[in-house]
């Protein structure tokens, strides 16, 4: 019999390789690739491109952080079996101030688009990775990233006005979250100690959750 499918949906800067330690028994993961993006696309404009590539017809999809919010609007526009967010936000008021070095940086035309593919050690405390492992994983990952396309999207997040919850959804969520910070969600799940990059590094909580959700 062959595997169900978890569709999978990356966060901002990231790529495949940070669910790759995901394990839900009877499912597969299976991420949907970026797509081209227009200067004017809103988070809802963007999440119908995407959509396309979900070919199921009631669709488990499993988004993480900026594919969190993408994931809510696939949602918003067809029948989901289940909606699945990962260190993310269903609404506007969950994101909080995103803060004026996030203004400046989108708003900005000195700052090229290759500042934002040059990993630091700013970022990866703010994501909270520990081991040399997770650090030169998160490295690759945003050397390896669209400098362009993460631009748009930090505009889009800044302009996303959703305040609809669609049906089916389970949020999880880290207590020691520093990108998306813990005051300002309300998710169903609580990982203790859980930071943005906890999707990885503590998939295997994170991996019972989900299949607890699919039961």
């Amino acid at each position: 019999m062959a595997a169900k499918r978890i569709y999978c949906i990356s966060g901002l800067g990231a790529d495949h390789r940070i669910f790759r330690k995901l394990s839900v028994n009877g499912y597969e993961f299976v991420p949907v690739p970026w797509v081209p993006f227009d200067k004017h696309d809103d988070l809802p404009c963007y999440a119908q491109k995407l959509a396309v590539q979900i070919t199921d017809e009631q669709p488990v999809i499993l988004g993480l952080s900026f594919g969190g919010m993408l994931a809510v609007e696939i949602a918003k526009l067809r029948l989901v079996q289940h909606t699945i967010l990962v260190s993310s936000a269903k609404t506007q008021d969950e994101l909080g101030d995103p803060g004026g070095l996030v203004k400046f940086i989108i708003k900005s035309k000195i700052i090229p688009a290759s500042f934002l593919t040059t990993p630091n050690r700013f970022v990866l405390e703010r994501f909270g990775v520990t081991t040399e492992e997770e650090k030169e994983l998160l490295r690759d990952i945003i050397r390896t990233s669209d400098g362009d396309f993460m631009k748009w999207a930090l505009k889009a997040l800044l302009t996303w006005r959703n305040h609809t919850i669609p049906k089916n959804l389970v949020h999880i969520h880290g207590t020691a979250d520093q990108i998306i910070p813990a005051a300002h969600v309300h998710p169903n799940h609580w990982i203790q100690g859980g930071t943005h990059f906890m999707v990885y590094s503590r998939a295997e909580e994170i991996s019972k959750i989900i299949g607890d959700t699919l039961q």
